[in-house]
């Protein structure tokens, strides 16, 4: 499942990396995480303090499945085929199961983009390949319609799409679709589908609720779900310092970060996983 709005600020990487834990923690089930962002939030809130030596270590990541090999490491050796252990992150191991992390770099949209044409198909690919064996793959999605969202739709069966009920809320909704849509009309055999909306509430419990402001950003959120027969979540996240904590795998204080399995366990379920 692809976690995608064609609109920054909206939670993507948040929804993504809570997502994972929870499917992990609470669901016992075997997870990979993929950061298909050049900001690499998603990257960042997994490995929290381990991300700068991973940085400075060169170490593998989307950027090297995108260009399918291992480029030469000091002391030689030449360019290597590519594996799993390459571009894995271990974030959880508990007896069988993993919670892994393909991540991304700063210099992911620099080092493809100004490359050749990286092949959209590759990614899907290289994940039929080497993880099957996975019940759950999340891929937190670039908010730019680019190669690498086509990558991400040839690789899901679903398509998540996290929204804030704000002013100009649903800016991305007509191109995410019209994104969709051409996918869709290019790939006739792929079944995609859209699992549904997810309301990122900028307030938090207990206060106004955003009055007017968000009511009117909910109408047209609702107008322009029902024009493509896109689900909406029940259930809010609420707004909560706590996410960012919650990411790296600290679970006190949470705030009202602490509704969101419940919100987790809707998806799921709603997903039959």
């Amino acid at each position: 499942m692809c976690v995608i709005n064609l609109k920054g600020g909206v939670g993507k990487s948040t929804i993504t990396a809570l997502l994972s834990r929870y499917a992990f923690n609470t669901r016992k089930k075997n997870v990979l995480a993929i950061d298909l962002d050049p900001q690499a939030n998603l990257s960042q809130g997994l490995m929290h303090q381990s991300y700068t030596a991973f940085i400075k270590g060169n170490g593998g990541s989307i950027v090297e499945v995108f260009a399918d090999y291992m480029p030469p490491a000091k002391g030689g050796g030449g360019a290597q085929p590519l594996s799993t252990d390459h571009v894995t992150q271990m974030i959880l191991e508990s007896g069988d199961r993993r919670l892994d992390l393909i991540p991304s770099r700063f210099d992911f949209s620099d080092a493809l983009t100004n490359a050749i044409r990286p092949d959209p198909r590759i990614l899907a690919r290289f994940l039929a390949k080497n993880y099957k064996e996975k019940d759950l793959i999340l891929i937190d999605c670039s908010p730019t319609e680019s190669v690498f969202t086509t990558a991400a739709y040839h690789a899901s069966d679903y398509v998540l799409i996290p929204v804030k009920p704000e002013f100009f809320a649903t800016i991305g909704f007509p191109l995410l679709a019209e994104s969709l849509s051409n996918f869709r009309r290019r790939n006739k055999a792929h079944s995609i589908e859209v699992a549904g909306v997810i309301i990122n509430n900028a307030f938090y419990d207990g206060g106004n609720d955003g009055g007017p402001e968000k009511q009117r950003a909910m109408e047209a959120i609702a107008i322009e779900c029902k024009k493509n027969d896109w689900y909406i979540f029940p259930r809010q996240m609420y707004h909560s310092r706590g996410y960012p904590k919650l990411m790296r795998g600290d679970y006190s204080h949470q705030g009202d970060a602490a509704y969101f399995p419940s919100l987790a366990k809707d998806l799921l379920d709603h997903l039959g996983v």
